[in-house]
């Protein structure tokens, strides 16, 4: 009779092998301690060891443990490799990205597709999944691969070198969003190598076109391919570590994005006569816009506090006097744009017969878009300035921040970084997510990396970086989640 006493929570690798060894000797031995003599065959031996390794088995996979070294290495390299693809939107071509993804996991056994939406533009999104045992609705990891254009004589360093210098790694994406999409790549490349069994399936999705409209990415995947996702909950953008950010502290603060003010772009222009700059008119184009364009930069919107904003107050305290915390807790107008000339280069002496604006307007979640164009154009007070919309706003859903996704976020942060807070947050500005809210998914933007106001200043802007060692932390903390979150319980 073979009795074996087994525990997998104290049973560990470099015990396995000595512990077969011996149980082979001694059952191949003559006689055994109780004097009883006993020969086993070449026959039973093998049917033995098949027992002891069934039993043992399941703690060789489990107990592995992770080089964390070797994870963050590779991180690295492949983030640098990925920023180092121009995936700038206009034009919006992705297909060098997408193929990027897809070889890596093709090699590593992930199953992946590439959906096109447009071959001629390179609009091409990147689709893998890791089946789980369909107890759950799935999580989907969700990131776009184009980014916003670069000025390059405003940048110390080639946008599109991947340079590390001084603990930072350059590049336009860094922090929008080729980090999100290298550290959810990662996630699910390791979960694939460690063989977690999954109660849910874990969905990667690389999109394109999200700088533009959506239209060729998420929108198109919502329209298309919703049924075959069908995901619970959504990790995106809208969320990092950050200190200084919120608060006048230095406290490490993650914000883990739940909701996301509403975009609504506006154009203005005003008509006149046309005619020489050294014979003034009564009627200027230009000046009829720039008049409006002062009543509106003079005036000042409410302060609205919308229930994220309430939360983030309750757990942190009065928030810091920043023009970011500012468009937390008002709708924001900002002048994008302003066209009033003729030719190119613009001729000096030439009085323009049209003059045109834009204003990126920004609504908080339960505002009314009429509601506030209607008092726009009351501010403005002049029928001569014409109002058309570039984009109008879709609702703005809150996901709820009492679901068991966030609880993980939350208890994983902490367990790196014990002293931290994690808030929800309103995002101030659009993200994919909201094509997925609209379809029921609970969508948290997070990245557990520390970044600081200063570095959050580069996206869309100058020498945009991440510091190394917040990518090195994040893909610890991420991996964590997904894996806490997705793991079989026993």
């Amino acid at each position: 009779m073979v009795k074996v006493l087994y525990s997998k929570s104290v049973v560990k690798n470099d015990v396995v092998i000595p512990l077969l060894t011996l149980y082979i000797k001694v059952y191949s031995s003559t006689n055994n301690k109780e004097g009883i003599a006993m020969r086993i065959n070449r026959s039973q031996k093998i049917s033995l060891f098949a027992l002891l390794v069934l039993f043992f088995f399941p703690v060789l996979i489990h107990s592995q443990k992770i080089n964390w070294q070797e994870v963050e290495d590779r991180t690295v390299q492949l983030f640098r490799q990925y920023l180092a693809i121009n995936t700038c939107n206009p034009p919006g071509d992705v297909a060098a990205a997408g193929e990027f993804f897809r070889a890596i996991f093709e090699k590593e056994g992930v199953p992946v597709e590439l959906i096109w939406t447009n071959k001629n533009t390179g609009r091409v999104n990147v689709l893998a999944r890791l089946r789980g045992s369909g107890k759950k609705r799935p999580l989907m990891l969700l990131n776009h691969m184009d980014t916003v254009p670069v000025d390059r004589s405003g940048w110390s360093v080639d946008p599109h070198a991947a340079l590390k210098k001084d603990g930072y790694i350059y590049g336009r994406g860094a922090l929008d969003m080729k980090n999100f999409g290298i550290v959810q790549f990662m996630t699910t490349l390791l979960l694939k190598k460690n063989n977690i069994a999954l109660d849910r399936d874990v969905i990667f999705l690389a999109v394109a076109d999200e700088e533009t409209t959506g239209t060729l990415g998420s929108a198109w995947i919502v329209r298309n391919k919703w049924e075959e996702i069908n995901a619970e909950y959504v990790l995106d953008e809208g969320g990092f570590g950050t200190q200084g950010f919120f608060t006048k502290d230095m406290r490490l603060i993650f914000s883990v994005g739940v909701a996301e003010k509403k975009v609504l772009w506006l154009k203005l222009s005003a008509s006149g006569p046309s005619g020489h700059g050294s014979m003034p008119l009564k009627e200027n184009a230009n000046f009829i816009m720039v008049q409006a364009l002062s009543r509106v930069a003079s005036h000042v919107t409410p302060i609205h506090i919308t229930p994220p904003v309430a939360e983030m107050i309750r757990r942190l305290g009065k928030l810091a006097d920043t023009p970011y915390n500012n468009a937390l807790q008002r709708n924001t107008i900002s002048l994008t744009v302003t066209n009033g000339f003729v030719g190119n280069p613009p001729k000096s002496n030439v009085i323009p017969g049209k003059a045109e604006a834009v204003l990126d307007c920004r609504l908080l979640p339960d505002q009314d878009q009429n509601e506030f164009v209607s008092k726009l154009k009351k501010i403005i007070d002049d029928p001569r300035v014409k109002f058309n919309y570039i984009e109008r706003p879709i609702e703005s859903i809150v996901s709820p921040y009492d679901t068991e996704l966030f609880k993980v976020i939350e208890e994983e942060t902490k367990a790196v970084f014990p002293d931290s807070i994690t808030v929800p947050h309103l995002v101030i500005y659009g993200t994919d997510s909201r094509f997925f809210r609209r379809k029921g998914a609970s969508c948290y933007g997070f990245f557990p990396g520390p970044v600081t106001m200063e570095e959050y200043k580069t996206i869309h802007g100058n020498d945009e970086r991440i510091r190394e060692d917040s990518l090195r932390t994040a893909v610890r903390i991420y991996y964590n989640v997904v894996k806490s979150f997705c793991e079989a319980k026993k």
